[in-house]
């Protein structure tokens, strides 16, 4: 494996774990509005049972579209701004 091949799979990690933290937050958040407070978990206990349940892989086809699409703004930036 190159270098690059190695940076570009810890930044779809790294992307893939803040969009399973991001859903997690919005999951939970989500429960809250519809159970009473004497029924909602802790963040802990809570995000032990979403990882069980949601695998990082689960968001790595998002995690890779969406740096497609900032490798592709920054392609179009230095297209558009040759010598910055």
């Amino acid at each position: 494996m190159k270098t690059e091949d190695l940076i570009l799979a810890a930044q779809v990690r790294e992307l893939a774990a803040e969009l399973r933290q991001q859903h997690a937050y919005n999951t939970k958040k989500e429960m809250e509005a519809r159970l009473p407070p004497e029924q909602h978990e802790s963040l802990e206990d809570f995000m032990e049972k979403y990882r069980a349940a949601h695998s990082i892989m689960k968001f790595v086809p998002e995690a890779m579209h969406k740096l497609e699409k900032v490798s592709e703004v920054i392609q179009t930036y230095l297209k558009t701004h040759p010598g910055t």
